[in-house]
C-alpha cells in the first residue's frame, strides 16, 4: 500500500547538533558542539532523586507541576525579579524549555499567524511555528554585535500583522545580553502593536562581568502580554532531566496549560521532587552560578588565545563564538567539519541558526566543560 505522506516539515532533517555530535563520535573528537556540561550535577540532587523514588513519588504529578516545586520557583522569581508569581495560576512546569516554547506556540498561533524570529535563532523556533500553521518572519540581528535592528523591527511591525515575537536573552548562540533600554523598547512595542512576546530566558543565571539579567518579569506592564520560559537543566547541570517552566499571567497560563495537558499532561515526578528539595535546602547554589560560569568562560577564552581564533564578547550563556580565519576559503559548515576530522574538536557552524543558511563566518563553542576538556581541545587546535 502506497500512503501519500505530506510532511509538515519537508525541509527538516537531522539537526546540526546531532550531526556534529555523531561526527565527534566517529572521529573521537572533543565535543564542544552540543550545549551540555561534561561535569555532574550536585550530588544532593542524586540523593533527593533516590529519596523521591523510595518515598513513592513515582506516579503522575499534578498537571501544573508539584506544588513544592512551584513554591520554590515562586520564591526564586520573587527574590531575583520582584515578580510575585501565583503558584496556582501563573507557573507551569514543563518537560524542558523546548517543550514549553512549542506548547506556547501551539496555544496561541493559528494557521496564517505571523511570528517574528530574530536570527541567529535556536533551531526549534521556526519549525514549531510552521507545524502549527504559522508563518515565521525572520529578522537578522545586527553584526558583529548581534544587537536588535530597531528601525527594521519597527518597519516590519508597521507593515506586517505580527501575532508573536520570540526573544532569547541571554542569547544562544551569540552570548549577548539585552540592556534595560532594549527591554523597555520591547515593552513599548508590545503595547503599541498588541503583540504577544515569548521570552526564552533559560540562561538567566549565566550573566557575567557584574551585569544583571534584565528579565521581562521585572516590568509589570510588559508581563501583561509576555510569557517567560526558564530551564532547570541549564541551572542545575542536568539537561537530561528535561525540567523547565513558564511564568505568565493567569489568562495566558490557562491557555498554555490547555495544550500542555494533552501534549505531556505532567512531567517527571521524581525529578520535580528532587529539584524542589534542592532549591529549598541549597538556595545558594543557583545564586553562585554567574561566578561559576564566568570562571569557566574566562579560563576558556584565556586558553583559546593560543589557538589564534578571534572570539566575540561573551556576556551570558555558556557559549562563545569565534570568527573563522579570513584566509579560509570554505563555508562555516566546511570549517566545522574540517575541525572535527583533522583537529578532533567539534563545534557548531553559526549558519545552522539561520533558516536560509546565511553564513556569517562564525562557529560556536560550548565552554560548560571541565578544565581538562578545555585543555585537551586547545592542545588539538594549536
Amino acid at each position: 500500500m502506497n500512503f501519500n505522506i505530506q510532511s509538515k516539515l519537508p525541509q527538516a532533517g537531522i539537526s546540526i547538533f546531532a550531526k556534529m555530535t555523531a561526527l565527534a563520535q566517529q572521529h573521537q573528537a572533543i565535543n564542544l558542539a552540543q550545549g551540555f556540561p561534561d561535569f555532574s550535577p550536585p550530588k544532593e540532587l542524586f540523593d533527593f532523586l533516590n529519596e523521591a523514588v523510595w518515598s513513592g513519588f513515582n506516579q503522575y504529578a499534578p498537571m501544573p507541576g508539584l506544588l513544592h516545586l512551584r513554591e520554590q520557583i515562586a520564591k526564586r522569581i520573587l527574590g531575583r525579579y520582584q515578580f510575585q508569581a501565583d503558584t496556582q495560576t501563573e507557573i507551569l512546569v514543563t518537560a524542558g524549555a523546548t517543550q514549553a516554547i512549542y506548547t506556547i506556540i501551539s496555544a496561541f498561533v493559528r494557521p496564517g499567524d505571523k511570528v517574528l524570529i530574530f536570527e541567529p535563532a535556536y533551531d526549534s523556533y521556526g519549525p514549531a511555528v510552521v507545524v502549527n500553521g504559522g508563518i515565521p518572519v525572520y529578522l537578522k540581528l545586527n553584526l558583529p554585535d548581534f544587537s536588535i535592528p530597531w528601525d527594521q523591527l519597527e518597519d516590519v511591525l508597521a507593515r506586517e500583522s505580527i501575532k508573536m515575537i520570540l526573544i532569547n536573552n541571554p542569547h544562544n548562540p551569540a552570548g549577548r545580553i539585552l540592556q534595560e533600554s532594549d527591554v523597555k523598547n520591547f515593552e513599548a512595542l508590545s503595547e503599541k502593536y498588541k503583540i504577544l512576546m515569548v521570552w526564552d530566558e533559560v540562561y538567566d543565571m549565566l550573566v557575567f562581568d557584574g551585569n544583571n539579567h534584565i528579565s521581562a518579569l521585572s516590568y509589570p506592564g510588559l508581563m501583561e502580554s509576555s510569557i517567560v520560559v526558564f530551564s532547570m537543566g541549564k541551572t542545575l547541570h542536568n539537561t537530561g532531566w528535561k525540567i523547565g517552566y513558564t511564568i505568565a499571567k493567569p489568562q495566558l497560563t490557562k491557555e498554555i496549560s490547555k495544550v500542555h495537558q494533552f501534549l505531556v499532561f505532567s512531567v517527571n515526578t521524581p525529578a520535580q521532587y528532587a529539584i524542589a528539595k534542592f532549591m529549598e535546602l541549597q538556595p545558594g547554589f543557583i545564586n553562585a552560578l554567574p561566578g561559576f560560569y564566568q570562571e569557566k568562560r574566562d579560563y576558556f577564552l584565556k586558553s583559546m588565545a593560543s589557538t589564534g581564533l578571534q572570539f566575540h564578547p561573551c556576556e551570558g550563556s555558556y557559549f562563545a563564538i569565534a570568527q573563522i580565519p579570513e584566509d579560509y576559503k570554505g563555508s562555516d559548515v566546511k570549517y566545522a567539519e574540517d575541525l572535527v576530522q583533522h583537529q578532533k574538536v567539534a563545534t557548531i557552524p553559526v549558519s545552522a541558526f539561520y533558516h536560509d543558511g546565511y553564513d556569517p563566518g562564525l562557529i560556536r563553542f560550548c565552554f560548560a566543560k571541565t578544565q581538562e576538556t578545555i585543555d585537551a581541545a586547545v592542545s588539538r587546535l594549536i
